[in-house]
């Protein structure tokens, strides 16, 4: 089996710092020029590897890649809600200094342990690995299968195949508008692919770009949930000595 996992590109929850996993939000300008150039990569790569299936998250700024190719190449695009991004609940929408005005508490915890504390409304790093899982483990093993969906599912497919920890996914820079392959047989996951079309250099800046964030979590949020795990294994550890 290989799978070509593709990333959205820019809309303006990215450049914004948003936690929008559920949160519809639309392309920005740039956006709309990144996904033309991306539709146009992903059906020459249907020409070299023949896609038998396409699948898409439901939310727009992924589903309307998928869709340009499917009229493209006349493929059916297959929804599957498992491909939609992280549920952030109580904190969709939202960016990092808002939710902790707004959820201190809630907040906290999640930095704490955010592959086991379901977000309010929402769910854990723990509970998305498995749904992940649970979607690839349905795939035909003998197919070329394209995947559009978000950066999230792009991290869960990887640590899934590769049989990684599920905060090794931190490793892997999944940005926006990228392309990642990944092949699959007889239970041994492979990375053997990964790019990014040159954006910078076909896109004409129109005045300061924003940077858009590389994960679902800006690196001020992560460096604070590693610091914290790490903290909480070395009093693990420090007990278990005890």
């Amino acid at each position: 089996m290989k799978l070509v996992l593709v990333r959205h590109v820019e809309t303006y929850g990215n450049i914004e710092h948003r936690l929008n996993g559920h949160t519809e939000s639309e392309y920005t300008r740039r956006g709309e020029a990144m996904k033309e150039l991306l539709v146009k990569e992903l059906i020459a790569l249907d020409r070299k590897l023949v896609f038998d299936k396409i699948y898409a998250s439901p939310i727009s700024r992924a589903y309307k890649i998928a869709q340009a190719v499917g009229e493209f190449t006349g493929k059916e695009i297959n929804v599957d809600h498992r491909l939609r991004e992280f549920n952030f609940g109580i904190f969709e929408g939202k960016t990092r200094d808002e939710c902790i005005a707004l959820y201190q508490p809630e907040w906290d915890q999640w930095m704490e342990n955010y592959l086991d504390y379901p977000v309010p409304d929402g769910q854990s790093q723990r509970q998305y690995h498995q749904l992940c899982a649970e979607f690839l483990s349905e795939l035909n093993p003998n197919e070329t299968i394209l995947i559009v969906a978000h950066g999230g599912t792009v991290h869960g497919m990887i640590t899934n195949l590769l049989e990684l920890p599920i905060d090794s996914k931190w490793h892997f820079d999944i940005k926006l508008g990228s392309l990642t392959i990944v092949d699959y047989n007889d239970g041994f996951g492979m990375l053997s692919y990964m790019t990014t079309p040159p954006y910078d250099e076909l896109i004409p800046d129109e005045g300061p770009v924003l940077t858009s964030n590389k994960s679902v979590l800006r690196a001020e949020a992560r460096a604070e949930a590693q610091a914290k795990a790490a903290s909480k294994r070395q009093k693990i550890a420090n007990q278990e000595r005890k």
